[in-house]
């Protein structure tokens, strides 16, 4: 059984007037033996812990995961990068209901993360999602969520509010306590108060005494908006504006900003006004299975993050169709030195946008040139790109430890490019160009970016349109923001290159090569040109464990050491959707797998050791990931 014990923390510091008195807090601590698997399956209430059979992690820093259960708050698990997970093992499958988490400076700062359960520990069911840390005390604070059972518990981090690290000293889980997931998820929330409104007047009512927890529920009509500003629902009491029945609410006429507010939804509605939806120095606002369709006379941009301490805010389930005038579907500003930081754009629905301009007319702009030497920690994933034929950049990213992962690109003239700034990680996306013309990949410029797990087939764009263009720069290490900052160490790992014009090319544009690069463990296969194009020589270039296969006019394109570009056949197959390697293909178990941070593969399989080259790793394990069609996003998908 658990025992208690108490926690007496001094906090002292000298302030304006030479001491302050010390402040004694008290906590009650669980302490509990940690068991191994088969122990006692009696799965406790929700107010004992269950015991725990082991721990693991994602990664450290020399800050093991055991140290989450010393019961010592000066102890620490930390690991970098979003995405980053710590696993609880209870040893057997037990009714879980909430878990308690200490996290490391967390009176200082707000933490991100998801809590998943798995009986396996390979499949994941996401119970909590995106939920935020108080960053007002260093003692434990309790997530709940629907009673379920579960043998496995992952923490996943996003971050917080000062970096991409998640750090956590203490954890406890919790049993059966009828969780409802009301404190933040995603789940149906118990609002303070519902409040109906029926025309414009009464929108503008509501949002004026809009308090945390109420459900402002617009009937079937046509509305205009006006803006809100400094309201704050709570992660566990949101305000929510949403329709009464999805789409039917139609917003036609005003502007709507939000400003300097927190926790705030907008779901299910339809927008068709001509004036920028705006999220100024706001943090938790989310914009959720709505429609957009904006009524364009010129330039507009849709929906705008900007402000200062901007955070935390989410787009997603979301259409955007039918955009014919400059300006972007959604734009990530900030202020004028900070970019929004960790913000959230998922299972979006973007198509219909062109015809195609010089600039300014991407589907998404993160960050721009004058902050690019900021970090935004911004995650775009599982969206859906169709006929986004507006700017030469469907993605554009304009600065620092960014994230674009598992979205798909069909048929859409441009690429995904790293304009501006570092360490962008890039994976696990399709591109998928059926032959259009102008249809590239993935375009970069700046230092220590991460491209691995990508697919690209059936692409006809060259130079600028590749499929992937590790580009020259006209500036080296320092000059003009809004210049192309020359690559340094990029890594390019497990990529899939099946029947595009141009495939890899290095350095079509500008002056200065690339510099103290890899490129490894991919498969390039082709009939015209050459498969790994040199256009201007690469200073320091790595070559290891590819596999390159010229068909009709094709050449592989360089000479490198033995082994390091094989000329061999992977004997892809076609299963209808995709190419992957086939049972005999040279690629199984070929990869340098030199890669740490390649752990799974396009599917969503997990890498085995003596991985695969290519972005697929032959695999019976279930496909948990695969191009996306719009039945995948959009307000309408479960």
């Amino acid at each position: 059984m658990p025992s208690g014990h108490l926690n007496l923390q001094l906090d002292n510091f000298t302030g304006d007037s030479g001491l302050r008195p010390a402040v004694l807090e008290v906590d009650w601590v669980r302490t509990y033996d940690i068991e191994p698997a088969g122990g006692d399956p009696t799965d406790p209430g929700g107010d004992s812990p269950v015991r725990i059979a082991d721990v693991s992690a994602s990664a450290d820093d020399g800050n093991v995961p055991a140290n989450t259960l010393d019961n010592d708050l000066s102890t620490r698990w930390s690991a970098e990068g979003d995405g980053a997970w710590i696993r609880y093992d209870l040893g057997s499958a037990r009714t879980v209901g909430s878990v308690s988490v200490a996290w490391h400076q967390g009176d200082s700062r707000k933490n991100t993360f998801d809590i998943q359960l798995s009986d396996d520990g390979s499949s994941w069911k996401t119970v909590a999602e995106r939920r935020t840390s108080s960053g007002g005390t260093l003692g434990q604070q309790k997530y709940d969520f629907a009673d379920a059972s579960a043998r496995y518990l992952r923490i996943v981090g996003h971050g917080n509010t000062s970096n991409d690290w998640t750090s956590i000293t203490e954890t406890d889980i919790y049993g059966a306590d009828s969780g409802d997931g009301g404190d933040g998820g995603d789940g149906e929330q118990s609002p303070v108060r519902t409040v109906r409104v029926a025309d414009s007047a009464g929108l503008t009512n509501a949002f004026g005494d809009a308090r945390a927890g109420d459900r402002i529920v617009l009937a079937d009509g046509t509305y205009s908006i006006d803006g809100i500003t400094g309201k704050n629902g709570t992660a566990a009491e949101p305000v929510t504006v949403v329709a009464e029945n999805r789409g039917k609410a139609v917003i036609a006429d005003g502007q709507l900003e939000v400003a300097a507010s927190s926790y705030i939804t907008f779901e299910g509605l339809t927008f068709t006004n001509s004036d920028t939806l705006k999220i100024t120095s706001s943090n938790n606002v989310r914009l959720t299975r709505n429609h957009f369709r904006l009524t364009e006379e010129s330039s507009l941009k849709w929906v705008v993050i900007q402000g200062a301490n901007s955070h935390h805010n989410r787009i997603d389930h979301n259409l955007f169709e039918e955009k014919h005038q400059l300006g972007n579907f959604i734009t990530i500003d900030g202020s004028g030195t900070q970019q929004s930081q960790h913000d959230r754009i998922d299972h979006n629905h973007f198509r219909d946008i062109g015809p195609r301009a010089n600039n300014e007319m991407e589907a998404i702009r993160v960050g721009w040139s004058g902050i690019s030497r900021s970090s935004g920690f911004t995650v775009v994933e599982s969206n859906l790109f169709e006929n986004c034929d507006g700017d030469p950049e469907i993605v554009s990213v304009k600065s620092n430890d960014n994230t674009v992962r598992y979205n798909t690109f069909r048929t859409s003239q441009g690429v995904l490019s790293q304009r501006h700034g570092n360490r962008g990680a890039f994976y696990g996306n399709f591109f998928l160009g059926q032959g259009k013309a102008g249809t590239g990949g993935i375009r970069i410029y700046g230092q220590d970016h991460k491209v691995h797990n990508n697919y690209f087939e059936g692409l006809t764009g060259t130079g600028y349109d590749a499929a992937l263009q590790i580009d020259g720069g006209d500036v080296d290490t320092s000059g003009a923001l809004s210049a192309h900052w020359r690559v340094y160490r990029a890594t390019v790992v497990n990529n899939t290159f099946v029947n595009n014009v141009a495939n890899i090319e290095i350095g079509a544009n500008y002056s200065l090569a690339p510099v103290d690069s890899v490129i490894a463990d991919n498969v390039v296969t082709g009939s015209r040109g050459k498969l790994i194009n040199e256009v201007r020589k690469p200073e320091g270039m790595t070559y290891a464990g590819n596999i390159a296969w010229p068909t009709g006019s094709a050449t592989v394109g360089v000479s490198a050491p033995a082994g390091s570009v094989r000329t061999v056949d992977p004997l892809l197959a076609s299963d209808g959707s995709l190419y992957r390697i086939g049972a005999e293909s040279p690629a199984i178990d070929t990869a340098t797998g030199d890669h740490a941070f390649v752990t799974d593969d396009m599917d969503g399989q997990t890498r085995v050791v003596g991985p695969d080259a290519g972005a697929d790793e032959r695999s019976s394990a279930p496909v948990t990931r695969s191009p996306l069609t719009a039945a995948d996003v959009g307000p309408s998908v479960a």
